[in-house]
């Protein structure tokens, strides 16, 4: 009976002991099991982390690189926008992906192939943005190019056309008229239609001048039109005549002339006469007898009327 008891006891020792090695036997595996999750968690999170930065650093990278094209055109900056927006779209779906608090290896992977996709637009854009640029940059240098050469031109032009004013100039100058030995005197005419010299303002019917109108082989040859301006001596009109309509042109203004006569000059010194008839009294006075041909004052004479 106690044989018995003792055996039954042994076994029941027997039972707990295998009871106990297989309760530590569980607990050594869900340790280990728990310690590797643990693990597998941790790496996940520091991949996470690691894909964050990389997200940051290129984002900002990008950024940095896009700033120094802008401001350059209009064009360019068009581009810089849509670009940036693409890259920006593209970022925010990986941001995404990294949100949450754990991520499968399939999600992180996923996540690393768009960071990889990101740098590849990345670069895409930045060269399509570089060469937009340099052709920009190459179009504004020939532009400056060819201002130069259009400024160039507009000078060489402006120099020729100064150079042709002062020829034109000196032409017309060295093809004005000359004239020499003029005498102003007043005239009364006779009964048989001769002259008599006069400087008696009662007795004077007209004003004659003459002169002599020199050789010149530069002057065109041909009709000259010559004007004979009695002025006072101040330069104003004499003797009434602001209401005339006798108008000539005179350094690019409207001056009066007494008369005019057409002259046929064939370039060699030839004797000229103009007889100015007022149509009432002279006034006494100091007076100048002024003689104009082609745009220049060719002469002029002082003279009194007693």
């Amino acid at each position: 009976m106690e044989e018995s008891k003792r055996k039954s006891n042994k076994l029941f020792l027997v039972i707990i002991i295998i009871v106990l090695l297989l309760l530590n036997l569980v607990f050594i595996y869900n340790f280990y099991s728990t310690g590797k999750k643990l693990t597998v968690t941790e790496e996940k999170l520091v991949s996470t982390e690691d894909a964050k930065a990389e997200l940051e650093k290129l984002l900002s990278e990008t950024e940095v690189q896009l700033d120094q094209y802008k401001g350059k055109n209009a064009q360019l900056d068009q581009m810089l926008k849509e670009k940036n927006d693409s890259l920006l779209d593209q970022a925010e779906r990986i941001e995404q992906l990294l949100k949450k608090g754990q991520i499968s290896a399939k999600e992180l992977a996923k996540a690393r192939d768009e960071l990889d996709v990101l740098r590849y637009y990345k670069q895409k854009y930045l060269r399509q943005i570089d060469e937009l640029a340099k052709e920009n940059q190459r179009l504004t240098d020939e532009n400056k190019t060819l201002q130069g050469d259009v400024d160039k031109q507009k000078r060489k032009v402006e120099d020729l056309t100064m150079e042709n004013i002062k020829l034109n100039t000196k032409v017309s100058i060295g093809a004005k008229l000359n004239v020499q030995n003029i005498f102003v005197t007043g005239i009364k005419l006779r009964s048989n239609g001769k002259e008599r010299e006069t400087n008696r303002a009662s007795q004077m019917e007209a004003i004659k001048v003459t002169f002599t109108i020199m050789e010149n082989f530069v002057a065109e040859k041909g009709p000259k039109d010559v004007y004979l301006r009695v002025a006072n001596m101040d330069g104003t009109p004499a003797f009434a005549q602001e209401n005339s309509t006798n108008v000539f042109k005179y350094q690019g203004k409207d001056e009066l002339y007494s008369m005019m006569k057409t002259f046929n000059y064939e370039n060699a010194q030839m004797e000229a006469s103009m007889i100015w008839n007022k149509g009432n009294e002279f006034a006494k006075g100091n007076y100048k007898a002024e003689i104009y041909c082609e745009g220049f004052l060719i002469g002029s004479k002082e003279f009194e009327i007693r």
